[in-house]
């Protein structure tokens, strides 16, 4: 019997030997990256970034986290400030000292200025492309999100953008209110279980009153009830947090 050789194959392309090598993101969704602890915030995120087209990756330690954003070319990482193992200002300067993540967008979580009373915004500082505090109502995150993604797509809903005065002192608000709770948790918890948070921390809260009331405009203060409404969303949020838990339905 003879046998005659089988025709010549078509040569495979290099590429293709390496599928391996190569980002592993291959469907259309943007893809983003959740570094923080388990909690019902980090599922807050989860839950609107999937409702805005994004393919979620939760982790809870820096390193691994850095080294998917790599591995994926994610667009986008929201990572704590006080990550345990690396920290998250660290995993944000990696990203932005790496030219293979130039489009990747990095979002901060967490107080920055622990030692300081009512700290500045730190959205400049360690490259972060914005800076978010776990009291941001949902509208706001959206808005966020958009900014950094003109063409996102997903439950998208127009509105007529609010002046940017409206929305630095909304961004105030929540960094006065980050600083009470940082101060007080003692207080803070009570005022919750007990339902007089108003109440027990009212001192606290007029310092702050007084101090936002400083920095913002008369149109501000005259138009609007934005301190009061942060408050609010902020009790209203820990207690929906805290029926979550209690009916395990985080």
């Amino acid at each position: 019997m003879v046998l005659k050789p089988a025709p010549a194959e078509t040569p495979v392309p290099q590429a293709a030997t390496h599928a391996a090598e190569r980002p592993f993101r291959q469907k259309a969704d943007r893809v983003a990256v959740i570094a923080d602890e388990p909690r019902p915030f980090r599922t807050f995120l989860g839950d609107q970034l999937r409702r805005l087209g994004f393919e979620v990756h939760f982790f809870t330690l820096g390193d691994p986290a850095l080294d998917f954003a790599r591995r994926s070319r994610a667009e986008l990482v929201i990572v704590n400030v006080y990550l345990k193992g690396k920290l998250g200002v660290e995993v944000s300067e990696e990203i932005k000292a790496d030219p293979s993540l130039a489009d990747t967008r990095v979002i901060l979580i967490g107080a920055l200025f622990r030692a300081n009373r009512f700290r500045g915004n730190p959205t400049s500082l360690y490259g972060a492309d914005e800076y978010i505090e776990e009291m941001i109502p949902e509208k706001e995150l959206r808005q966020i999100i958009r900014k950094l993604f003109p063409d996102v797509t997903g439950t998208a809903e127009f509105q007529v953008p609010e002046p940017r005065e409206y929305d630095e002192a909304r961004r105030l608000a929540r960094l006065i209110l980050s600083d009470i709770v940082i101060y007080n948790p003692e207080k803070v918890e009570r005022g919750l279980r007990e339902n007089n948070f108003f109440e027990v921390l009212k001192e606290e809260i007029e310092e702050g009153r007084a101090y936002f009331d400083s920095r913002v405009s008369f149109r501000v203060k005259r138009d609007t009830e934005i301190f009061n409404e942060t408050l609010q969303q902020f009790v209203r949020m820990k207690r929906e947090e805290v029926e979550r838990l209690r009916t395990g339905t985080q």
